[in-house]
């Protein structure tokens, strides 16, 4: 494994000391291999910021507490109480098996719903490990090539990560307003000499970011990419002047 391929694992920390102390070495006399690691670091920090475990549902919170406050001993009262006549008794004995009913039903109902919402929340929460287990290898993985997206004295920019061996590509956008009504972002795969090739269409979100996962077949290559505005659903080809560029490193 060379510096380069290091780089993700330094950045999540999974090198150990001899290996850590070499590539710092390395890292202070290589600007393209400072340049790799502040890349990967800038994406990690988007990942961190989707991938998230899934809090539970606010009403969650509100509905226990309530229902904790509601659920307050009964108090007792000391001394003799006068003895009244029995012609209520069954009329409030009736009624109480009736709030008594009423009662486990309401609590029954609270159960599922606690449960429903419990299991929806350990949904999403595995959801989002399985993912972001997924983006690690794509890190992680031998033979990862990596490229870098800009634009000439414009704020967007974007870095993209490609395992080949496991037919996954990341992308990471920043500072990329979202594509207008009816229209998407398209990146594209280019070899010399042939057709781009679609490798997905995408939005950015409010923030102008996006953290994508695309599968690539086996067989493609590439030596850049670029990233274009389609039509809603994305073209065949190109249709409009790649607006992001940049050339993808050479395999290791």
């Amino acid at each position: 494994m060379n510096f380069h391929e290091m780089a993700a694992a330094y950045v999540l920390g999974t090198l150990d000391p001899e290996e850590r102390t070499a590539f710092e070495t390395q890292l202070a006399q290589d600007v393209s291999l400072r340049r790799e690691v502040a890349s990967f670091e800038e994406t990690m920090a988007a990942a961190a910021g989707q991938m998230v475990q899934a809090p539970p549902p606010s009403h969650l919170r509100d509905r226990v507490l309530a229902e904790a406050r509601a659920a307050r001993p009964i108090r007792t009262h000391s001394g003799t109480r006068r003895k009244r006549g029995s012609t209520w008794v069954p009329w409030v004995l009736a009624a109480a098996g009736l709030a008594a009913t009423t009662v486990a039903t309401l609590a029954y109902r609270a159960a599922s719903d606690r449960e429903a919402d419990l299991a929806a929340t350990l949904a999403a929460s595995q959801d989002a490990l399985a993912e972001r287990d997924s983006l690690l290898a794509t890190f992680l993985g031998p033979g990862v090539r990596t490229a870098s997206l800009a634009a000439t004295g414009q704020a967007p920019s974007m870095n993209l990560y490609w395992n080949p061996d496991a037919g996954r590509l990341v992308m990471a956008a920043y500072n990329l307003p979202p594509a207008q009504e009816n229209r998407v972002y398209q990146l594209w795969g280019i070899q010399q000499g042939l057709d781009p090739v679609s490798l997905g269409t995408f939005q950015t979100g409010a923030d102008g970011r996006a953290l994508i996962a695309q599968t690539v077949p086996a067989g493609f290559d590439f030596d850049l990419s670029a990233v274009t505005e389609e039509p809603a659903g994305g073209s065949p080809q190109p249709t409009s002047t790649p607006f992001l560029a940049g050339n993808w490193s050479a395999a290791q």
